[in-house]
């Protein structure tokens, strides 16, 4: 079975909501805080493409390290 990979597309609140282990990667780039506020609103409605672009975090990476955070590990 194929878990479901992070996109590019998604918007970054969904990603938080369904996978919040991956908050801690947005951290470590060093994202604001996106649970309520200004930047909680803009999370609902920013894809992950373009919050990459915002805060210039390359795209590949921020993508390779939310799905290696919602891998399940044996």
């Amino acid at each position: 079975m194929q878990s479901e990979q992070i996109t590019d597309d998604l918007r970054v609140a969904d990603v938080l909501r369904r996978w919040p282990g991956t908050y801690e990667v947005f951290c470590r780039f060093g994202c604001p805080d996106m649970r309520g506020g200004f930047f909680g609103f803009m999370a609902r409605i920013m894809r992950l493409r373009w919050a990459a672009r915002v805060h210039r975090i390359p795209i590949g990476e921020l993508l390779d390290e939310l799905n290696a955070a919602v891998q399940p590990r044996f």
